[in-house]
């Protein structure tokens, strides 16, 4: 049984819908969610690590400042309009808005991020400034979620919806903001800009109003139920309360899978969950027998993506062979969904 002291570390990391999730029904596999979904990209962060790299440990420092700093910023625009953080990845962010007006919201924050970001300004380095700029895509419909997993509980977001949002933030150019016609539809025609791609720019304006100062209802799990939605290895790099940033040699690998959009169509839902969780129960598997990180999934079109990371959290040496064993494994599995 772990220790209230050990929940206080985990449930940061861990986003509200799986806190709530977890605490409710954590025996169902998947969950249906009608709302508004907002992917963030950020550029300039590749820029600022290259040139900070070469500081060693206080070039490290820095960028994870600058990261902290930029986040902060755009969260708080988010969290003020009742957005949920989903996903991290690094330079992207993946926020889902549900309930009232939720593309409105949901557009209004992504207007008010860029223009938090715009107003940081370019960030002072030792090797020179650095201007952050921003992609934005929204869509709003139905997302299905799915929790799934042996050795840990991952959350995954997939399904044609996510695509829609996939596609609007691909069309997007940095500085620009692409709603889909979905989206759209709940938004004055005065916000909305010309066609780009399959959607429409949001104009630089706020599209109504001031932000709505949502509040959100903390759920807790417990200790023992939050330290199951975490893989092992980043559980435990979490309670060893080493944190300090640095640079280090990382072998990591992306392992795509997809048809997911015409399984959910042709299939349902149930079918789409045993599917999920037969391939990520696999690279599991795979990545603790050769001691291999499962990081994190990812949204990709019609289907998504499993990061795995080898030398990170722990460097445990031959990262390159592991990953390469590990990976040989996965890809030569069964499965009814293609990788």
């Amino acid at each position: 049984m772990l220790t209230p002291h050990v929940q206080e570390n985990l449930e940061p990391y861990l986003p509200r819908l799986l806190l709530e999730w977890t605490a409710r029904s954590p025996s169902s596999p998947n969950r249906n969610i009608d709302g508004s979904l907002v992917f963030v990209d950020i550029s300039g962060f590749t820029q600022l690590s290259e040139r900070l790299a070469q500081l060693g440990k206080i070039g490290a420092e820095e960028v994870a400042d600058a990261i902290g700093t930029s986040f902060t910023g755009l969260l708080a625009v988010a969290y003020q309009e009742g957005g949920a953080l989903i996903k991290f990845g690094g330079d992207a962010l993946l926020l889902l808005f549900h309930g009232e007006e939720h593309a409105l919201r949901a557009s209004r924050a992504a207007e008010g991020m860029r223009r938090s970001l715009r107003a940081m300004g370019p960030i002072q380095t030792p090797r020179g400034r650095v201007t952050l700029r921003m992609s934005v895509g929204v869509h709003s419909g139905t997302f299905h979620f799915f929790l799934v997993g042996e050795s840990h509980r991952e959350l995954i977001l997939t399904g044609p919806a996510v695509t829609e949002t996939v596609e609007m933030e691909t069309a997007a150019e940095a500085g620009e903001i692409v709603v889909s016609s979905a989206t759209a539809a709940s938004l004055p025609d005065g916000v909305l800009g010309e066609t780009k791609g399959p959607g429409r720019l949001l104009r630089r304006r706020r599209p109504l109003g001031a932000p709505g100062g949502f509040v959100s209802v903390g759920v807790s799990a417990s200790a023992d139920q939050l330290a199951r939605c975490l893989p092992a290895a980043v559980r435990e790099a979490l309670l060893s309360g080493a944190h300090e940033p640095g640079h280090r040699l990382v072998t990591v690998a992306f392992v795509r899978y997809e048809g997911i959009d015409r399984m959910i169509r042709e299939e349902g839902l149930d079918a789409a969950a045993e599917a999920l969780a037969a391939l990520v129960e696999d690279v599991q598997r795979a990545a603790d027998r050769h001691e291999v990180t499962f990081l994190a999934t990812d949204v990709d079109r019609n289907g998504g993506k499993i990061i795995l990371a080898s030398g990170a959290p722990r460097a445990r040496g031959n990262d390159e062979e592991r990953m390469l064993l590990a990976v040989r494994e996965i890809i030569e599995g069964d499965r009814a969904l293609p990788i």
